[in-house]
C-alpha cells in the first residue's frame, strides 16, 4: 500500500498521542498506556516498510477481543471508568487501520473527545491551558494533511486566525447561553482520591500532609476568620480499635442515608453548641456570623467541609455531628455558598450514643491506664486530669513531626512516656483515650487547619497539607472542642504547618519540584500566589458560572442602557460576535492587490481594447502586442519593447527589488508613449 502521512503528518499523530495518553495517566490502567504505546510503534513499522496493515476482518476480531479484555480489567472501576477506557481503546487501535485520511479524521475526532473527557476530571486553569495544547495539536494534524503546499511558518499563521476567530464568538456564546441542565447522569467511578478517609490511624494524616494538592478555596463576605479558628470539620470519628479510629455504625447509618438522598437534618436553633474559645452560652438566640463560598476539588465523596456552625439548605444535609453532607457527590470543582452561625440546635445525645463515646478496647496501655490512677489518687477530678495532660504536652519534650517513630502494639503508652514525638492524630488520639478511660465522653474530628490567605486577602487555599484532627469532648451538656496539638506546635494553629514543624525540612520532603516547597523564595512565592489568583478566578468566573451569575451579569450590563431589554442585549452580542466574523473573514476593505506591471498593462488595454483589439482568451501579452502593432499608427518597436520589458519584470529570477523599480519606471515611460500614439 502507498504510504498517504508524510513524516511530518505521522510525527505530529503520535506528539498528539502521547500528549493525550500523558493527560488521562491517571485515569488509565497500566496496561492500557503500554498497549497504546505498542500500537504507535506498530503505526512506525508500517511506516518504515518493516511490517504491512492488516487486513479488515483480523483488525475488528483483534479489536472485539481488546474490548472484552479491558471490560474485565477495569469492570469495578465503574461505569466511567469502563467508556473512559473503551475510548482510549479505540483511538490506539486506530493505528492497526491509519490509512486513509478519512482514518485520520476518525483519530482527530476521537482525540477531541478524549480532550473533553480529560476536562470532566480535571479543571484548573493548568489543565485547562494542557488541554488547550492537545486541541491545537490534533488541528495542526489536519492542516498537515490537506495544506501540504503551505510551509510550517504559514500554517501556524492560518491556525492562528482560525483560534483568534473562534475566540469572539466562542465569549458570547459563554457569556449568554443559559446553562442548562445535563441531559444524561453522570456515572460515578469508584476511584481512589486524595483527601480525609473515614478512618484514621497514627500517621495517616501525616501522609496526606506530604500533599500539596489543593482541597479547596474559600472566600468569605465578611470578615476572614483568624487562621487559629479556623477549623473546618468534614468526619467525626467515635469507634477505636486500639490502633483505628473510625465512625461508629450510627454514624455510618447517618453517611449511608445521605447517599440514598436521605438522612435527619439538624437546622440553626436556640441553643448553642459551644467549642474551646468560643462565647458563653448566654445567647438564647442564633445569628448569622459570616457567609462564605467554597470550591471545592472533586474528590467523589460527599462530605463539604464547613466552619462551625453550618445550615442545612436545598441539596444538602447536616448530620448529628454537625459535618455538613452534600445529597450528591462532588465529581467536579464545584461552589458552594455556605451560612456561619454562632450556634445551632441541641441535638440531644441519646445513652447508646454517649456511651458509644466512651468505647474502648479492653486490656492494653498499662503505663497509661497507671499514670491516670496516679492522677485520680492525688485527688483531681476527670476534667482536671485532662489538663493536666495537656499541660504535660506543651511542658515535657513532646515535639510535633511528620516522621515520627513507629509504635508497638501499645501506641498510647509508646507515644505518651517513650518517642514523645507525633503528628496531630497522635496527639487527639492520646486525649481521647484518657477522656474515655476518664468516664468522660470524647470523639475524634477530622478536617482541615487554617489555610493560606493570597496576597490581596481576598480568598483562601486550603491544601491537603491542611489536614488535621482534633478532640471534642462533652462537658457542661455540649461538646466542646479541644486541640492538644495547639499545646505542643500553638505555630501549627497560628500559622500552619510548615512553620509548626521543628525541622521544616520534613514539609513536602517528598515533592522536591513542589513549587509550594519553597515557600521562603520570594520570586517563587510570588509567582505561586499569582497562578494560584488566576486558578480562582477561573474557577468562579468559567467552571462555576451559572445561571445566577450569568443573570447578574446581564443585569450589570443592561443598568446603564433602561431602554434595552434582555432579549435584545443577547440577540446585539451574538450579532456583534457573527459581524466580527464575517468582517475577519471577508475584509471588505482589501481590494485586490494588483501588481504593477500589470497595472501598467491594463492601462494600456483599456484605451487599445476601445479603438483597435480584444484580447483573446489564453492570448499572452508579447502576441497581444505584436497583434496590436499591425492595427494601430503606434510605432511597432515600442510595442514590442514594452512586452519583452513586462516579461523581464514579471518571469526574470533573482530580479533585485532596485532592477525591478528602475524596470518599471521604463515600463511606465513606454505605456505613456503608446497611449498618446493611440
Amino acid at each position: 500500500m502507498l504510504e498517504f502521512l508524510t513524516r511530518q503528518s505521522l510525527s505530529l499523530i503520535l506528539l498528539s498521542y502521547a500528549l493525550i495518553m500523558v493527560l488521562l495517566t491517571d485515569q488509565l490502567h497500566s496496561v492500557m498506556i503500554i498497549f497504546g504505546l505498542l500500537c504507535a510503534l506498530w503505526r512506525v513499522a508500517v511506516f518504515t516498510g518493516r511490517v504491512a496493515l492488516l487486513n479488515k476482518l483480523i483488525t475488528n476480531i483483534f479489536t472485539l477481543i481488546c474490548s472484552a479484555l479491558v471490560i474485565a480489567l477495569v469492570y469495578q472501576q465503574g461505569m466511567l471508568s469502563i467508556l473512559v477506557h473503551l475510548v482510549v481503546l479505540g483511538f490506539s487501535l486506530k493505528f492497526l487501520e491509519l490509512k486513509s485520511v478519512r482514518d485520520v479524521h476518525f483519530f482527530v475526532n476521537t482525540g477531541f473527545v478524549l480532550v473533553a473527557l480529560f476536562l470532566v476530571f480535571n479543571q484548573s486553569i493548568l489543565m485547562a491551558g494542557i488541554a488547550m495544547v492537545s486541541t491545537l495539536l490534533l488541528l495542526t494534524i489536519l492542516l498537515s494533511l490537506h495544506a501540504k503546499a503551505l510551509a510550517n511558518y504559514q500554517q501556524f499563521k492560518l491556525l492562528s486566525k482560525a483560534v483568534l476567530l473562534s475566540v469572539p464568538l466562542a465569549v458570547v456564546l459563554f457569556v449568554v447561553l443559559p446553562r442548562l441542565p445535563s441531559m444524561w447522569k453522570m456515572p460515578l467511578q469508584n476511584k481512589a482520591t486524595t483527601g480525609l478517609s473515614d478512618s484514621v490511624s497514627p500517621g495517616s494524616i501525616a501522609e496526606l500532609s506530604q500533599s500539596s494538592e489543593l482541597a479547596f478555596r474559600a472566600s468569605f463576605d465578611g470578615k476572614i476568620p483568624a487562621a487559629a479558628t479556623r477549623y473546618w470539620r468534614v468526619l467525626t470519628l467515635d469507634q477505636f480499635d486500639g490502633k483505628t479510629w473510625t465512625q461508629s455504625s450510627q454514624l455510618k447509618y447517618q453517611e449511608q442515608q445521605v447517599k440514598i438522598g436521605k438522612g435527619p437534618i439538624f437546622n440553626r436553633g436556640s441553643l448553642q453548641y459551644q467549642s474551646k474559645n468560643t462565647r458563653s452560652s448566654t445567647q438564647s438566640v442564633a445569628t448569622k456570623e459570616n457567609s462564605y463560598q467554597i470550591i471545592i476539588e472533586p474528590h467523589y465523596k460527599h462530605y463539604l467541609p464547613s466552619l462551625d456552625f453550618a445550615k442545612a439548605t436545598a441539596g444538602r444535609v447536616l448530620l448529628s455531628d454537625y459535618s455538613l453532607r452534600t445529597l450528591k457527590p462532588v465529581f467536579k470543582r464545584q461552589a458552594f455558598t455556605i451560612d456561619q452561625f454562632n450556634q445551632v440546635d441541641q441535638i440531644s445525645q441519646s445513652p447508646q450514643s454517649l456511651k458509644q463515646s466512651l468505647q474502648l478496647p479492653t486490656g492494653g496501655n498499662p503505663k497509661t491506664k497507671a499514670w491516670i490512677a496516679t492522677q485520680q489518687a492525688s485527688g483531681l477530678d476527670s476534667y482536671s486530669i485532662l489538663e493536666q495532660l495537656l499541660a504535660k504536652f506543651n511542658q515535657e519534650n513532646f515535639r510535633y513531626t511528620l516522621k515520627p517513630a513507629l509504635l508497638g502494639e501499645q501506641q498510647i503508652d509508646d507515644f505518651l512516656f517513650t518517642s514523645q514525638a507525633g503528628f496531630c492524630v497522635h496527639y487527639a488520639s492520646t486525649y481521647l483515650y484518657v477522656a474515655r478511660a476518664l468516664n468522660v465522653p470524647a470523639r475524634m474530628v477530622t478536617g482541615y487547619l487554617g489555610g493560606e490567605l493570597d496576597s490581596d486577602s481576598e480568598f483562601l487555599s486550603v491544601r491537603q497539607y491542611d489536614a488535621h484532627a482534633w478532640v471534642e469532648i462533652w462537658k457542661n451538656q455540649q461538646w466542646q472542642r479541644v486541640d492538644p496539638t495547639a499545646y505542643v506546635a500553638p505555630e501549627r494553629v497560628e500559622q500552619g504547618i510548615m512553620q509548626g514543624l521543628d525541622d521544616q525540612s520534613e514539609f513536602l520532603s517528598g515533592q522536591y519540584l513542589s513549587i509550594h516547597r519553597w515557600q521562603a523564595n520570594p520570586f517563587l512565592n510570588q509567582l505561586r500566589s499569582a497562578f494560584a489568583k488566576a486558578d480562582y478566578l477561573w474557577a468562579v468566573w468559567v467552571i462555576n458560572y451559572d445561571n445566577e451569575k450569568q443573570f447578574k451579569l446581564l443585569q450589570n450590563l443592561l443598568k446603564g442602557l433602561p431602554w434595552l431589554n434582555l432579549s435584545i442585549l443577547i440577540l446585539l452580542l451574538l450579532l456583534s460576535a457573527a459581524s466580527i466574523l464575517i468582517l475577519w473573514v471577508f475584509k471588505p476593505w482589501q481590494t485586490e492587490k494588483v501588481p504593477s506591471e500589470d497595472r501598467l498593462f491594463n492601462k494600456l488595454y483599456q484605451k487599445s481594447a476601445q479603438q483597435h483589439l480584444i484580447r483573446e482568451k489564453g492570448q499572452t501579452i508579447a502576441d497581444y502586442c505584436h497583434a496590436l502593432s499591425q492595427l494601430t499608427t503606434a510605432e511597432p518597436q515600442l510595442l514590442i519593447d514594452f512586452a519583452k520589458l513586462y516579461n523581464q519584470i514579471k518571469f526574470k529570477p533573482n530580479l533585485s527589488a532596485t532592477q525591478r523599480k528602475r524596470l518599471l519606471v521604463e515600463l511606465n515611460e513606454l505605456q505613456k508613449k503608446i497611449s498618446k500614439q493611440f
